[in-house]
C-alpha cells in the first residue's frame, strides 16, 4: 500500500470559547449546528481544515462563520491538543486539533453562554473539560491568558469568583488579597465608593 491509498483521517479544528460574566461567572459559548449529523443540536464551532491553511486561521474561520465572533474580539487564542477517539465523528475518521478562546463580553452574535453546559455532540464535553482544566491550572500562572479572563481592570470580587468557578474552591480573601498585592504586573487603583459599605478595591494591568 502506498501513502496515496491509506485512508486519511480527516482534520478538525474545534473551539472552546470562554467569557466572564459580570460577576466574576466564567461561561462558555456553543452554536447551533446547521447541518448532520446533530442538526439544530448546541455545539462548539468547528470546521474541518483546508489545505493552505494554518490551524490557527482555522481557529478563528470556525470562531467566526459558526459563531460571529471576529479576530479583534479574541482576547487570547491557545492549543488545548488532538482528540482522536474512534468514533467521535459518526460521518467519518476525524481528528479535532482544539483550541480555548478567550473573548470580550460584546463577543459572539451566534453564540449562547452557558454556566452550565447542555450535553453536547461528538465528543466536544471531553474538549471543554480539557478546555476548563486548562484555564484553571494556568490562572494567575500565564499572564496573557490570566489578563484576558479578568480584563484590563477588575475587582478583587470578580478576580475571586473566577478562581472559584475554575477551581471549584473560594480563596480565602487576606491571602487572596496579598496575593494579587504582591503581583509586580498588578497595579491597586485609588478606592472608590458606590453607595454604602466598603469600596472595592480594583487592580489594573500594569505595562
Amino acid at each position: 500500500m502506498t501513502d496515496v491509498d491509506r485512508d486519511q483521517p480527516l482534520i478538525a479544528i474545534d473551539v472552546v470559547p470562554v467569557r466572564v460574566g459580570p460577576e466574576g461567572e466564567v461561561l462558555v459559548g456553543t452554536s447551533v449546528r446547521r447541518f448532520a449529523p446533530f442538526a439544530g443540536e448546541q455545539a462548539l464551532p468547528g470546521v474541518l481544515l483546508l489545505g493552505a491553511e494554518t490551524l490557527v486561521d482555522a481557529a478563528h474561520r470556525a470562531l467566526g462563520t459558526k459563531a460571529g465572533i471576529r479576530p479583534s474580539q479574541v482576547r487570547h487564542l491557545a492549543q488545548l491538543g488532538a482528540f482522536d477517539s474512534p468514533g467521535r465523528d459518526p460521518r467519518s475518521q476525524a481528528v479535532s486539533i482544539a483550541f480555548v478562546a478567550v473573548v470580550g463580553a460584546d463577543a459572539g452574535e451566534q453564540v449562547a453562554w452557558h454556566a452550565t453546559l447542555p450535553t453536547l455532540p461528538f465528543d466536544h464535553s471531553a474538549i471543554v473539560a480539557t478546555a476548563r482544566e486548562h484555564l484553571a491550572t494556568r490562572l494567575w500562572s500565564d499572564l496573557p491568558l490570566t489578563r484576558a479572563l479578568t480584563g484590563e481592570q477588575f475587582t478583587t470580587s470578580t478576580a475571586s469568583a473566577i478562581e472559584t468557578a475554575l477551581r471549584g474552591t473560594k480563596p480565602h480573601a487576606g491571602n487572596f488579597n496579598r496575593s494579587l498585592a504582591g503581583m509586580a504586573q498588578l497595579g491597586r487603583l485609588p478606592a472608590q465608593a458606590h453607595g454604602r459599605g466598603r469600596p472595592a478595591t480594583t487592580w489594573a494591568w500594569l505595562g
